[in-house]
């Protein structure tokens, strides 16, 4: 008695884009449990939304010795071995695979043994072509791929369902570092991986749309509760974008901004540190008209000058140096302070070595 074979291919998570990566049968062994299927797509459709790292995974049913399928449902098989193609596992979880492909015309055909209890069973190939993901904006959260999603803390099973598609920030009860949906295929929630990782209803973590269309996110300093914004770079590093505010070493408050002596530098966040010069100089290089070598960054910066609290206005820059006299001696990996040149030069004599920090994470 011959058993019916069901096959499909299925975009799980880009169900409003024509299917382009497509599943075809090849055989299947009962006796092993083993089914082999050929994955494939065309040149010119990898993009963004469809991308050449698919997730694979089997439902199965069980037929029933007089060949039905009454009173059966279909299951999600576990996956065993796998043989052809370039494949891989997500941690322990055995739902599903990872297929990697190319960017150009790709074809894998893949025997799959299947750890289930059947001697008799259809079965339905998936592929999934674009995981499951998550945007931001005004405080919810909107969800994209197949309901109910899974969202994952950091940790690895502290665990919120959401039945969904979108959630408000503050109805959030962990703080989510990965996403899995109906198809468990793995996706992430915010590429942050810290445990100080802070999100509600206002700090949100989220890929921003302008710019440099880099993720944001926003940690809170175990040491006084305050909440920072940090942006990651195509290098994957995660650096501050505001001045750190600790109160520990801190020698002058200058309209809210906490100034530092460079001889005593403060700590930062746990997991964080000052970066050297170098790196600041490879974050943000100068231009060849910055005098001392110094780095242009940021918009606004505060000294002392004297006694006085001087502070720049928005949108003026200012350099980062190792110190106002010899920079070609100066300690190399002393952190760095602002010095805001006056006339295009820096004079200690007027300027007060104290300056601001911002911390990074690799």
């Amino acid at each position: 008695m011959r058993t019916k074979i069901f096959f499909f291919a299925m975009l799980a998570s880009v169900a409003a884009n024509a299917q382009v990566t497509h599943v075809e049968p090849v055989s299947a062994n009962y006796t092993d449990q083993t089914v082999s299927f050929r994955v494939w797509w065309n040149a010119g459709t990898r993009d963004a939304t469809h991308l050449s790292k698919v997730w694979v995974w089997i439902d199965y049913i069980t037929v029933n010795s007089n060949n039905t399928t009454s009173g059966n449902t279909w299951t999600r098989a576990t996956v065993g071995t796998i043989s052809g193609g370039a494949t891989s596992y997500d941690g322990s979880n055995r739902q599903g695979f990872w297929l990697e492909g190319n960017s150009g015309s790709y074809s894998a055909t893949v025997t799959v043994k299947l750890n289930i209890i059947a001697s008799k069973f259809n079965w339905c190939a998936y592929v999934s072509d674009y995981p499951p993901n998550v945007t931001a904006a005004n405080g919810t959260y909107t969800f994209k791929g197949t309901p109910p999603f899974i969202l994952i803390a950091s940790n690895g099973t502290t665990t919120q369902t959401v039945s969904g598609t979108t959630l408000a920030a503050s109805a959030l009860t962990i703080t989510p570092t990965t996403i899995r949906d109906k198809t468990e295929c793995p996706g992430v929630f915010c590429p942050y991986q810290g445990s100080d990782l802070y999100i509600d209803a206002t700090y949100l973590c989220q890929q921003r749309t302008s710019d440099a269309t880099n993720w944001e996110a926003y940690i809170q300093d175990s040491r006084d509760g305050l909440i920072y914004r940090i942006v990651q770079f195509s290098d994957n590093s995660w650096w501050f974008a505001q001045d750190l505010a600790t109160a520990d070493d801190r020698k002058k408050y200058c309209s809210e901004v906490s100034l530092y002596d460079p001889t005593a530098p403060p700590n930062c966040p746990a997991g964080w540190s000052i970066p050297t010069y170098e790196q600041m100089q490879m974050r943000w290089p100068a231009p060849s008209t910055a005098p001392y070598g110094g780095v242009i960054t940021y918009n606004r910066t505060c000294y002392f000058s004297g006694s006085n609290c001087i502070c720049t206005p928005n949108g003026t820059a200012y350099i980062i140096a190792k110190g106002c006299n010899n920079l070609a001696t100066a300690n190399a990996s002393a952190w760095h302070w602002n010095n805001y040149p006056t006339g295009g030069q820096c004079n200690p004599n007027t300027i007060s070595s104290r300056g601001t920090v911002r911390c990074m994470r690799q």
